[in-house]
């Protein structure tokens, strides 16, 4: 884990995780001691690491290569909370719709990406040839 030498609120978190779900819970860990240490209220850590879980989930479900790390790197601004989860995965779209749309119940999957649309107030999703990153925004003013 790196972190800038600036100020408290302008460090940002870097590391990596192996694509397996057993990683899920050391980087559920890391991010929320990360955001504890930049004074976040309790709530809007929760709902970071949450939305994070689910963008990480997500990545070790579609990895191509199981050596390939996901990396997260966060970072806190007196505005805002961002999370990037990125992977080597081929990626997927999202819709263009200003609301989230509900998930049908009845389906194994597909809640995830209704998760942290309606946790964050921006998701947005990069997919090329070098792979995925998934950025999630928390305004904090």
């Amino acid at each position: 884990m790196k972190h800038d030498s600036r100020s408290t609120r302008s460090r940002k978190l870097e590391t990596a995780f192996p694509p397996r779900t057993t990683s899920a819970a050391q980087m559920r860990r890391t991010l929320r001691t990360y955001l504890s240490g930049q004074a976040l209220d309790a709530k809007v850590i929760y709902d970071v690491v949450l939305a994070a879980d689910e963008a990480f989930i997500n990545a070790v479900g579609h990895a191509e290569v199981p050596d390939d790390l996901i990396r997260v790197t966060a970072r806190v601004s007196e505005s805002e909370a961002s999370v990037e989860i990125q992977d080597h995965g081929g990626g997927f779209a999202l819709s263009n719709s200003a609301t989230p749309r509900v998930p049908d119940v009845d389906r194994a999957h597909g809640r995830g990406v209704f998760l942290m649309e309606s946790l964050m107030d921006e998701v947005s999703v990069r997919s090329g040839h070098r792979g995925t990153t998934v950025r999630m925004v928390r305004r904090l003013a």
